[in-house]
């Protein structure tokens, strides 16, 4: 990932000095999905909404799309890790599978929602 990122970021770099606002949004898209991969959850989310206000401001409903469906699986990702934790504290698995229903299901609904937004575009 080191290098993933480093590359992004030297891309985002080139598309900030361009000007090029919509390859500024897509990088911090990569960048966030670089931190979630690495499980670093703040960094991950502060890209994705950082590329969201920028998507917003400029009118990029596709960009916009995917940071929404970014940020649900962020938010799918953090009900899997505190099922997990309150299961292994509590040594009673039913939280962790509650986890994991709701995680899915959000990734359901996100999906869903993120395919009817982009086929309205």
């Amino acid at each position: 990932y080191l290098t993933a990122r480093a590359c992004q970021a030297e891309r985002l770099s080139i598309e900030r000095a361009q000007g090029n606002r919509h390859g500024v949004a897509s990088a911090q898209q990569q960048l966030g999905g670089i931190a979630l991969r690495q499980g670093d959850l703040a960094a991950a989310r502060t890209w994705f909404e950082e590329s969201l206000a920028l998507a917003r401001s400029e009118g990029y409903k596709r960009t916009i799309a995917t940071a929404l469906g970014n940020l649900g699986k962020l938010a799918a990702f953090i009900a899997l890790a505190v099922g997990a934790v309150v299961a292994a504290v509590k040594k009673d698995w039913s939280w962790f599978f509650g986890a994991v229903v709701l995680s899915i299901g959000m990734g359901i609904l996100i999906g869903i929602v993120n395919a009817s937004f982009t086929a309205t575009i």
